[in-house]
């Protein structure tokens, strides 16, 4: 009798040990399930990232170009056909034409407006330098002295380069504007000083 009993505990503790062993195995692949859905997650978000940042730089490279080419399509009617002779434009048509091409330029001054920006930032101080290396008589001293000048100038030209930068990019759609910075309020002006008090009247005899 006791060996029976022995033997039945044997069984219950094995069969519980095993359901015990299943269950921490099916929590581990629970765990290791859940860590795969995570960076698959990430993996996923990463390239979906990735693929909105390669399309913005795709439409920022056409952006320019895909502006200006539908104000040139629309600039004048359609061309007609080669053997026709064609028919001068009647006045409405005519000043249509006008208010396209005067909105074609604002767009070109605006594309040059950012590009200048940027040009600006690295125009004065280098282009003085160009002009002395490219001189023939071209004095070294004077090439020394101008990097000199430009090393300790560096610092504002850089923030105005790295600021014109920004605003391309802005213009182009890869950055949002810049914000402006925070004004400081001005200092109330000195009060006026008092006017001197008027000098008192003799005493009448």
């Amino acid at each position: 009798m006791d060996k029976a009993k022995l033997a039945v505990i044997a069984v219950v503790a094995l069969l519980v040990g095993a359901a015990g062993g299943y269950w921490f195995g099916m929590t581990k692949v629970d765990e290791v399930n859940q860590q795969l859905a995570a960076m698959t997650q990430q993996k996923n978000q990463a390239q979906q990232n990735a693929d909105r940042l390669a399309k913005a730089n795709q439409d920022a490279v056409k952006k320019w170009g895909s502006e200006l080419g539908k104000l040139v399509t629309a600039a004048v009617p359609a061309a007609a056909p080669a053997d026709a002779q064609a028919a001068p434009a009647a006045p409405a048509d005519a000043a249509k034409t006008v208010d396209n091409a005067r909105a074609l330029l604002a767009a070109r001054d605006g594309i040059r407006a950012s590009l200048d920006g940027v040009r600006a930032a690295t125009d004065s101080d280098f282009d003085a330098l160009a002009t002395e290396l490219g001189n023939p008589k071209m004095d070294s001293a004077k090439v020394g002295q101008m990097l000199q000048a430009l090393q300790q100038s560096w610092p504002d030209k850089q923030k105005a380069l790295e600021s014109a930068t920004h605003a391309l990019l802005a213009d182009l759609g890869i950055l949002p504007p810049e914000k402006p910075a925070a004004m400081t309020p001005a200092a109330a002006p000195a009060a006026a000083p008092a006017p001197a008090a008027a000098p008192a009247a003799p005493a009448k005899k």
